[in-house]
């Protein structure tokens, strides 16, 4: 096994919506989770070269694969306060008469609040592979666009194998143990189990993911606090 790197720079703001969070009310997590990072590889393959028989073999080499990130220096999140479309529930969809025909008015006008993180440098991803998938997984390194929302635009600066600084890194919390006394942060993050297939998580198939295909972990973050306003929270990294 070895750890396959990649670092991102984002162009504005990143967001990822924290599990069981309510889209009208979208915390966001300081990085994206290990299944969004995994999405987002197996989705470049696929968006890039349309060969969707390659992202599923890529799937099912990542799917189990540890990931870590490495934090910047400092992270910023801000919560706004926004217009959005919502889709109406089946059945309370109105008809709309236009010059054109009839039309169905299938989404109706809302507000929510999102949070938004801005980082002060480049966040270095991490996973451990096999040797034989670490090419496949540099070269869907480089095809990443975005993680989290698909606002969250990001470009690829380098590729590599490298092991991480894990001081500098999240980590799963497997007890409370490895958490209690010590300064940090604790986020919940999904990643992927070995029972979650290609298809489930597929978007134009008919499968959801199931009861077991997909899993909560409590994270552990080397963060502290700086400053906290209302809308507004600034982390510095360990």
């Amino acid at each position: 096994m070895v750890w396959t790197c990649a670092k991102y720079a984002f162009a504005s703001t990143f967001s990822y919506r924290i599990p069981y969070f309510s889209s009208s009310y979208a915390l966001s997590a300081p990085v994206p989770s290990p299944s969004t990072v995994k999405l987002a590889l197996v989705a470049s393959v696929i968006n890039r070269n349309g060969n969707v028989e390659a992202g599923k073999k890529l799937f099912e080499k990542i799917r189990g694969s540890t990931i870590t990130i490495e934090l910047p220096e400092r992270i910023t999140t801000l919560k706004t306060f926004m217009k959005r479309l919502k889709q109406k529930r089946k059945g309370q969809e109105t008809m709309l008469i236009t010059s054109s025909g009839e039309l169905v008015e299938r989404f109706e006008s809302t507000f929510g609040i999102r949070e938004y993180v801005i980082y002060d440098g480049p966040i270095s991803v991490y996973i451990d592979t096999s040797e034989d998938s670490a090419q496949d997984v540099l070269k869907s390194f480089k095809l990443v666009q975005y993680f989290g929302s698909s606002d969250s635009l990001c470009t690829c600066l380098e590729a590599n194998i490298s092991k991480p600084d894990l001081q500098k890194c999240i980590r799963p919390v497997d007890s409370e143990s490895e958490v209690f006394g010590t300064k940090g942060v604790v986020f919940l993050l999904t990643d992927f189990t070995e029972k979650a297939t290609f298809e489930s998580v597929n978007l134009f198939s008919d499968k959801k993911l199931k009861k077991g295909e997909l899993l909560q972990k409590p994270y552990f973050f080397p963060l502290e606090v700086v400053k906290k306003e209302k809308n507004c929270t600034v982390y510095r990294r360990l």
